[in-house]
């Protein structure tokens, strides 16, 4: 029946015809999109730009924290009056270290994670800074600490900047002073961490370079309440000075009791009790008479400064900028301008535009310009003495010279 053959083959034909056609419609719908619908799509600013702010407002810094918070705050409200980031409102999304690496830990992971932030101001002790600085490379989240100066901070990652000195040049401005004052044997009493560590490493290294001896490294651990074995230590060693680190609380229990054992070496200490709170704690005024300290200094005569200054007394206008008020500011505004630069709230893209809109900027605390390392390339410090329950400046430490008062 060859009629009936002749059908049979039309079907086959007709239905590979059609299965055919079908593979091809699945092919096409199945093909890459064209050109023109690869464009990128252009990205949307958030409703709100959220900066998280890591700073200790409980614990051993806490007087330190306060103030650096209301440097953050000064900023925030000067970005919002000037109709904020990206066309959007800056919030400040604030955690508390409580002065404690562990709970630092905690605290970055939930503004990462659950906050979603993608910048970051803080830590202030070099010690949080340094524990949280692996999440943020992680995450690619921008850190910019006021504060930490450890010289571990030079190398803790990409992500990683500040707005302050690394204690590298600290330690030079210290070991000068105590030769200056002409000393030539010192004791190093500093806090088991790597901000007072550091510290010591520096000043040793310069002291002993330029003829002097350090003759006894004392570090304690923080938050004892008793330190009269290792002021015995002291009292009986032949150091004639005391290069001293520290944070208020223990140094209030420090410097008590080293009065009360009548230990007679002369103390000079760093930035972490240059704050007029220390003379809130009982004995100060008078254990810390004629007390030489130093710490970074602010460009008070500038513009920028002054410009900061006048927000901060018109948010505060019954206080004074505490320390590390002015280089919160700066952290904090930097990185809004660098959010603006970058047209974008992506934690990579800000890093980048860090590093550009540092060049030449001027901030409340002078040059912040960054090195390939987010480190600033350069910090004057001022010598305070401690007078009548008070501090004053004492001396300058400015291009490589001291010049005591």
């Amino acid at each position: 029946m060859p009629g009936r053959k002749v059908y049979l083959m039309l079907a086959l034909v007709l239905a590979v015809s059609f299965m055919a056609g079908c593979a091809q419609e699945k092919q096409e719908a199945q093909k890459p999109a064209t050109v023109e619908q690869e464009q990128p799509v252009e990205e949307q600013a958030p409703e709100e730009i959220k900066i998280g702010v890591l700073l200790p407002l409980s614990g051993n810094l806490a007087p330190f924290g306060e103030g650096m918070l209301k440097g953050a705050k000064v900023a925030e409200k000067e970005l919002n009056d000037a109709g904020g980031v990206l066309g959007a409102k800056v919030r400040l999304v604030v955690e508390d270290t409580a002065t404690d690496p562990a709970k630092a830990v905690e605290a970055a992971q939930k503004l990462i994670n659950i906050d979603g932030v993608q910048a970051i101001v803080g830590a202030a002790a070099s010690s949080a800074t340094l524990a949280v600085a692996p999440i943020c490379e992680e995450n690619k989240v921008v850190l910019v600490s006021p504060a930490s100066t450890s010289p571990l901070v030079t190398n803790a990652g990409d992500y990683i900047f500040r707005v302050v000195a690394s204690d590298t040049l600290q330690g030079k401005v210290l070991a000068d002073l105590a030769l200056e004052l002409g000393y030539r044997k010192a004791a190093t009493f500093v806090i088991n961490n790597d901000y007072g560590i550091g510290l010591q490493d520096v000043f040793t290294e310069n002291f002993e370079a330029k003829g002097g001896s350090v003759v006894l490294k004392i570090q304690y651990d923080p938050g004892r309440g008793d330190y009269r074995t290792e002021l015995q230590q002291l009292k009986d060693s032949d150091a004639e000075v005391v290069m001293f680190v520290s944070y208020p609380e223990d140094a209030s229990v420090i410097l008590r009791q080293a009065m009360e054992l009548g230990v007679e070496q002369k103390w000079i200490a760093a930035e972490g009790i240059a704050s007029e709170e220390m003379f809130s704690y009982a004995g100060m005024k008078e254990a810390m008479e004629g007390m030489l300290l130093t710490k970074p200094a602010s460009a008070t005569d500038s513009p920028e400064y002054r410009h900061f200054y006048e927000l901060f007394k018109q948010m505060y206008p019954d206080e004074e900028p505490g320390i590390y008020a002015d280089t919160t500011y700066d952290a904090t505004m930097m990185i809004a301008r660098a959010i603006e630069h970058a047209g974008s709230y992506d934690g990579e893209k800000i890093k980048d535009a860090l590093y550009e809109i540092s060049r030449g900027y001027k901030g409340a605390t002078g040059d912040k310009t960054f090195d390939e390392n987010g480190d600033i390339i350069y910090q004057d410090y001022v010598v305070l003495k401690a007078v009548n329950g008070t501090f004053v400046e004492a001396g300058t430490w400015k291009q490589g010279k001291l010049v005591l008062e």
